[in-house]
């Protein structure tokens, strides 16, 4: 009888409650939305030759007229608003279960949020070590993916532990 009025400890744990998954890829939706806000401002900007407003640092039209500001002859700020609406698609997917995708959608935003994370570290790594300038947007970019890498990776990992 006791067994029934506490249940085991794993029962009671706060992450074998799905809830907390939809907390979390609502926060990693607007964090997205932020990242294709500041994408979506330096690829207007950079299409008009420019380089946006820099703030705090001084090194924006440094770093983005470098040769690594462009990828693929774009300025990087073009496949990283991509990138960024991918990742929000991706947790509008999760939140509504579109289809039955959820599954797929959790890898996308995953494995996206890793690659343009990993990209942005290289990046990072370069505006410190060759191009010797640092971008606010940079920044502001690379602390948006490193909390989408984290928290799509918390929930492939409940995903993958509740499927065992």
């Amino acid at each position: 009888m006791s067994a029934i009025a506490n249940p085991p400890l794993q029962a009671r744990v706060p992450s074998a409650s799905p809830g907390w998954r939809t907390a979390l890829v609502s926060v990693l939706l607007a964090v997205a939305l932020c990242g294709v806000a500041v994408a979506g401002y330096l690829a207007w900007e950079n299409s008009r030759g420019e380089s946006g407003v820099c703030t705090i640092v001084h090194g924006c039209s440094t770093v983005q007229q470098s040769k690594y500001g462009k990828l693929a002859g774009m300025p990087v700020s073009i496949p990283g608003l991509g990138l960024y609406l991918l990742i929000a698609a991706a947790a509008i997917v999760w939140l509504t279960n579109l289809r039955g995708l959820r599954q797929y959608a959790i890898l996308v935003g995953a494995f996206g949020s890793l690659f343009g994370f990993l990209l942005s570290v290289f990046l990072t790594y370069l505006e410190a070590y060759v191009i010797d300038a640092w971008c606010i947007y940079c920044i502001v970019s690379a602390s948006l993916l490193t909390a989408l890498v984290a928290g799509w990776g918390a929930i492939l990992l409940a995903e993958m532990r509740a499927n065992r």
